[in-house]
């Protein structure tokens, strides 16, 4: 922006060169005073235009005095003369410009008509706008000059430090360092909160987490390297630590200067490539059968296919996926390509056949949902597969570490060499995961921690090996120490943001079932080794640390399983539940793990006293034992799931196995009176009845999504049309649920008021309609809506017949045979029919009362207005029969708080 005295012609200001919050909002209000003069408008009750000139006089006049007072007081403007100069003639063009708006101002007020002194209140409005915009641009880019002069004088302690020749010299060196990062980081808090651009808050206060996080390493580092310059490993860690804060430095100046940061935060926040190309195609492959183009959307959706087949392989093809979940993501792959072939197949036929009479053909619904199915179970595979990556990388994410620093406390050199191989191998495994697991994961603020913390521990990594190296080359040393114990928290803390970022992304349930798998396969693990037939020590030896290795396993995975749950049960209200499932956990961390860990402690002690004199008998004995004392620890992880699957429903849970109904035999369903109990027989139909009414509740779900897109985009406030219409078809979902014995609805009976309220609403609807059909001034339009109305009439009658839909109960044997087929199927088709038909019908009346209607029409009016989006509550209610879904509740991440802390202190 430009600025020219005496005639004061600006051009107009770029909102985008405002980057503080705090003179975004001087700005905006400076505008809104100026426009209510220049813009026509009626008057508030006791409000004159000469009084908002007025208005505008005094705001001018108060900015002024501030804006005097700060040049006055600014630290930078006393000691640069061109900044006071620059402040001066900004200030005094603000001056001369909102007088000129004052006097142009009262031109225009008292002879509002003339469209000449308009025009000049207008052109002396945007003078008066550009002129402060422009002074309060300069004044924060001062404030910001301030802010990297406190920057630099820590690069300049920060070069002080590294020339310090003696251990005293650091010490007080590295008081004025800390001195100063505190008061940088009050002000970089203030500043973050300030700033227009999350993208920018995010990286600047990313860096100046680094700059503190890194500030112990530059001190431990530097003493090393003082009191050590004869190691390499010294140099290489103080060459890392100054190389950090300088980048750090560098960073918290780029973001300040509106210039993107060397290491960016925000760069990470996008949603995975496989898990998007997959929501991709689910919205993609639904499309209406007139529009369907052989040409454009079967090269489409198949090379998105084979891309989601590409990123599946790819995951199935890494070292920790196991060979059975390997190969049902092979399967799963087949299976998607073959039920999109057979979607297009069906699309095609319809091209040449489609009319109105064959629009409700369910083939392209059918193949619909069976895509969407085999999708689902391809996600879920894929979730699982890597969960098992992560349940094996993360088990124990301290003992490597630990190891390397015992070794390096020793002095052996080559044990050190060998635990540091190891720790490489382990922290190379926890970031590939890491990374890979972000792939399947929309959540954006997770998978900025994750990406920019694995980052930040693939530079660490070899620094930490560095300083155990350095340890054991001076293994009595006090500072190689303190340097190996500040490398070694900063990797820990590091590892546990990532581990907690993890979690946040990973569902509860696959959690759960992979950690049971787990714990299966070392059980099996163990017992493979207690059976193995040993001939010397050696050997015995070699199978006593593969059982104690197990045993460590499956003592590791129960203890995270009592963390993970734990955790997620702290951000539920309390209630009876998550008591219950509290309760769950206790017993398996304070019974079931220490007994466990003593049986299986007991058995490894028995074989490698005796293991090579055990006959078959003997290794019989001790294999049942280990698999009582594992079984011990697996009951007690499947309660857990048991307590947390109290608050589920079957349909809720998107497993293979995660849902067991309860029990229930013959003899007890036979003292159940009937009509209190359709519901639970609904549950208990053949599996080859449950398959074809699923299959119809998936061509529904493709409907309900329809009229989601059609008819929830609206704004049901002043709109009866829409709250009707989205009314029928939550109770038409509850109908749907019944056959499959979920949902409010529990007898007939229910389903029978069910549909009778669906017919009250849908006479209301039909009613309304009718009104704006019979208002219309286009025929065709008329005819279109008349018609889907008596659609409309048509299946709210059928459902009335439909809804009174039975489990028929026969004695077979000794079994109970329950069947509904019939009556389900019928009432699932005609609640499809009938949402179709208001879909229909709120589109015919959309057009019917904003594109033709007549003009000075006396019937009832509607609003089509959007539906704002969802608010989202400032706490969280949380209800006792909430659906319990890691990924999808947004839960404060404290590791993200201590990288970022977006609230100002």
């Amino acid at each position: 922006m430009t600025l020219t005295n005496g005639t004061h012609q600006h051009s107009f200001f770029n909102i985008d060169e405002v980057k503080s919050k705090a003179v975004l909002n001087l700005i905006t209000q400076l505008i809104n005073e100026v426009t209510n003069i220049t813009e026509t408008f009626p008057l508030e009750k006791g409000q004159t235009a000469e009084g908002l000139v007025n208005d505008v006089d005094a705001s001018i006049q108060k900015f002024l005095e501030m804006g005097s007072y700060a040049i006055s007081t600014c630290l930078i403007a006393k000691t640069d003369p061109h900044a006071l100069d620059q402040l001066k003639r900004a200030l005094d063009a603000v001056q001369d410009t909102g007088q000129e708006m004052s006097r142009t101002g009262r031109d225009f007020v008292r002879d509002s008509t003339s469209s000449s002194k308009r025009s000049s209140a207008v052109n002396a409005g945007r003078q008066l706008l550009n002129a402060v915009a422009y002074f309060l641009i300069i004044a924060d880019a001062i404030d910001v000059r301030g802010i990297v002069e406190m920057v630099d004088h820590l690069r300049e302690t920060v070069h002080r430090i590294q020339a310090a020749e003696s251990k005293i010299e650091v010490d007080e060196l590295y008081k004025l360092l800390m001195s100063q990062i505190e008061d940088l980081d009050v002000t970089v808090r203030r500043r973050a909160v300030d700033l227009v651009k999350p993208n920018q808050q995010d990286d600047l206060l990313a860096a100046r987490n680094a700059l503190k996080t890194t500030a112990p390493l530059l001190y431990t580092a530097t003493k090393t390297f003082v009191r050590h310059p004869e190691h390499d490993q010294a140099r290489k860690n103080r060459d890392f630590s100054l190389y950090e804060m300088r980048v750090a430095l560098d960073d918290i100046e780029r973001v300040l200067n509106g210039a993107s940061p060397q290491l960016t935060f925000s760069e990470h926040g996008r949603i995975g490539d496989l898990i998007n190309e997959i929501d991709m195609f689910q919205n993609r492959i639904e499309v209406e059968p007139s529009a369907y183009r052989r040409e454009i959307h079967r090269p489409e959706l198949e090379e998105l296919a084979e891309r989601i087949v590409s990123g599946s392989a790819s995951i199935a093809d890494a070292e920790s996926t196991r060979e059975s979940r390997k190969q049902k993501i092979v399967a799963e792959c087949n299976n998607l390509r073959q039920a999109l072939q057979e979607l297009l197949t069906e699309y095609e036929k319809s091209v040449s056949r489609f009319d109105r009479s064959q629009s409700n053909n369910d083939d392209i619904p059918l193949g619909i949902a069976e895509v969407h199915r085999k999708t689902k179970d391809l996600r879920r595979h894929l979730r699982r597969a890597i969960v098992d990556h992560i349940s094996d990388a993360f088990l124990d994410t301290q003992t490597p570490l630990a190891l390397l620093i015992e070794a390096a406390k020793s002095g052996d050199h080559e044990h050190t060499r060998h635990r540091a191989q190891l720790f490489f191998q382990h922290a190379d495994k926890i970031i590939s995961v890491a990374r890979l697991s972000c792939r399947l994961s929309s959540d954006v603020e997770s998978v900025s921690v994750i990406m920019h913390t694995s980052t930040q521990l693939e530079k660490l990594a070899p620094q930490v090996a560095d300083a155990a190296y350095l340890l054991c080359s001076k293994p009595d040393s006090k500072t190689t120490q303190e340097n190996m114990e500040s490398f070694a928290k900063i990797w820990i803390d590091k590892v546990v943001l990532l581990t907690t970022a993890l979690d946040n992304i990973t569902t509860l349930d696959d959690f759960l079932a992979v950690s049971e798998a787990h714990i299966a396969e070392d059980c099996n693990e163990g017992i493979q080794a207690i059976m193995a037939s040993v001939s010397n020590a050696g050997e015995n030896a070699h199978q006593c640390a593969r059982v104690d290795s197990a045993a460590g396993a499956i003592r590791g995975r129960a203890l995270r399983v009592c963390d993970v749950v734990d955790n997620e049960m702290d951000f539920l209200q309390t209630s009876d539940y998550t008591e219950t499932v509290k309760s769950a956990v206790r017993i398996l961390r304070d019974k079931r793990v220490t007994e466990f860990s003593a049986r299986a402690g007991d058995l490894v002690d028995r074989q490698q006293a005796s293991g090579v004199s055990w006959n078959a008998t003997d290794k019989e004995s001790e294999m049942n034992e280990f698999i009582n004392a594992c079984t011990l620890v697996h009951d007690a992880v499947k309660e857990i799931r048991h307590a947390l699957l109290m608050n589920r429903s079957m349909h809720d849970v998107d497993s293979d196995n995660e849902y067991e109904a309860d029990g229930q035999t013959a003899a007890d369903a036979t003292k159940i009176p009937d009509q209190d109990n359709q519901q639970k027989l609904m549950r208990r139909l053949p599996e080859e009845e449950k398959k074809k009414i699923q299959a119809q509740i998936d061509i529904f779900k493709v409907t309900q999504t329809r009229f989601e897109r059609e008819v929830a985009k609206w704004d049901e406030s002043g709109n009866e049309i829409i709250s009707l219409a989205n009314h029928m078809c939550k109770i038409m979902m509850n109908m749907t649920d019944f056959t499959r014995g979920c949902g409010p609805l529990k007898t007939t009976m229910d389903v029978i008021r069910a549909a009778q309220e669906i017919s009250l609403a849908g006479s209301k609807l039909n009613n309304l309609a009718r009104q704006i059909g019979e208002e219309s001034a286009d025929s065709q339009t008329k005819n279109d809506l008349m018609a889907y109305l008596s659609q409309m009439t048509l299946y709210c009658q059928q459902l009335n017949i439909c809804s009174k839909v039975k489990a028929d109960v026969t004695q077979v044997g000794n079994e109970l045979v329950v069947s509904a087929l019939d009556s389900a199927m019928s009432l699932i088709q005609t609640a499809r029919n009938l949402l179709t038909a208001v879909v229909q019908t709120v589109k015919a009346a959309y057009i019917a009362s904003t594109k033709f209607r007549r003009p000075n029409s006396n019937t009832v009016r509607v609003e089509w207005r959007m539906a704002p989006p969802r608010k989202q509550p400032l706490i969280r209610p949380t209800k006792n029969n909430a659906i319990i879904r890691r990924a999808s509740e947004r839960r404060p991440l404290p590791p993200a708080k201590a990288l970022a802390e977006f609230t100002c202190g």
